[in-house]
């Protein structure tokens, strides 16, 4: 259940940000602290329907999108292949692919 709440708490702080609007921005529009706001976006912790509500209204956004788990399951096995096959690599294989991830997710 935790991984549903970070999983809720990434694509309210993912929606946030793509339309630009800032912590403080959000928590002011539905009347809340922003800490709170920030605890609940990692997953820290757990908005009531009511919060859920009105964030999706200030962020024009359907609760059925928050609470969609098929992206969730595809990322957990696509990290599961991930981890499974740097597992098995050595360390110089690793630091490679890092700095190849590093490139990539820069761009």
């Amino acid at each position: 259940m935790k991984d549903l709440y970070k999983y809720i708490g990434q694509k309210i702080r993912t929606t946030r940000k793509a339309k630009e609007m800032t912590l403080e921005d959000l928590a002011f529009e539905i009347g809340m602290d922003w800490s709170f706001l920030a605890r609940i976006e990692t997953g820290k912790a757990v908005a009531s329907i009511e919060t859920l509500s009105k964030i999706c209204s200030a962020l024009n956004i359907e609760m059925s999108y928050l609470f969609d788990t098929k992206t969730l399951i595809k990322d957990e096995l696509v990290d599961k292949d991930l981890h499974k096959l740097i597992k098995k690599l050595p360390l110089k294989e690793k630091q490679k692919i890092l700095k190849v991830l590093k490139i990539m997710i820069k761009e």
